[in-house]
């Protein structure tokens, strides 16, 4: 992961640099290379810096925030944050080699802004996007990253703090919750960024059984199935919850149905 981020870093700065020198000699003012160079390295390295935070709360509100919208607005809100976060660090830095006519390192902010507001947006539209692809490619391949450390005994649920194992017998029930999926055992509930598709798939399929498209429970944990008519029926938890089965996934449950 270090080199992948390294080699990014490297190609985004020569890239951004070539931009800069070509649209110079457009404009009719060519620069010197190194000094173009020199100064979108430095760019993005303040964005290195913000890096780890920006990505720790875009994961952090990729999977609490429920709601597209609520998920959206966060990132937005995160956007101008960064962004101050961004010229503070750089104008603090770099101040003696490129503060050349202002009188103090906040002085150099508001030009420092206003000439990188492009490369900048990028960085931290690059930032979220990445942290996005991550999540969806973990999302389609649970076996690989961390569900392939999981074994056969439990899940790996990524809580405030660290890391939750939840054995498979801890659990009652799980429910749909967006692209998310919330995990029910012995009381608690617990939001992972993993979709009931990709974790019917990784359930023990003797012990687990998909009730409905927002819905899986454990088998001994049904307590009874009561027929609502038309093929539906509710089924009961020995830990008191109440969930709809629906006659698409009726015959998972076989002998549980008494109608």
């Amino acid at each position: 992961m270090l080199g992948i981020a390294v080699a990014a870093w490297v190609s985004v700065t020569l890239i951004s640099a070539i931009q800069g020198q070509l649209l110079a000699v457009y404009h009719g003012r060519p620069q010197d290379w190194w000094g173009t160079l020199g100064y979108t390295a430095a760019i993005f390295s303040v964005w290195a810096m913000l890096a780890l935070p920006i990505v720790l709360g875009a994961n952090l509100v990729l999977a609490g925030a429920r709601s597209p919208v609520m998920r959206t607005a966060l990132l937005a809100t995160g956007y101008p944050i960064a962004m101050a976060g961004h010229v503070l660090l750089f104008s603090a830095l770099f101040w003696p080699i490129y503060g050349t006519g202002a009188a103090t390192p906040f002085a150099m902010m508001r030009p420092v802004l206003l000439a990188n507001l492009d490369k900048s947006t990028f960085a931290y539209v690059a930032l979220i996007a990445a942290v996005w692809l991550f999540r969806h490619f973990r999302a389609r391949n649970p076996d690989s990253v961390e569900a392939a450390g999981q074994g056969d005994g439990g899940l790996s649920i990524r809580v405030a703090g660290g890391m939750r194992f939840i054995r498979w017998q801890e659990i009652d029930w799980i429910a749909a919750a967006g692209d998310y999926a919330e995990v029910h055992a012995g009381g608690r509930s617990l939001l992972t960024d993993r979709s009931l598709a990709a974790l019917i798939d990784q359930l023990p399929a003797a012990a687990f059984a998909r009730i409905h498209r927002g819905a899986i429970v454990r088998l001994d944990r049904i307590r009874d199935v009561r027929s609502l008519g038309r093929g539906d029926a509710r089924v009961i938890l020995t830990t008191g919850d109440a969930l709809r089965l629906s006659r698409r996934y009726r015959d998972k449950l076989g002998s549980y149905l008494t109608s």
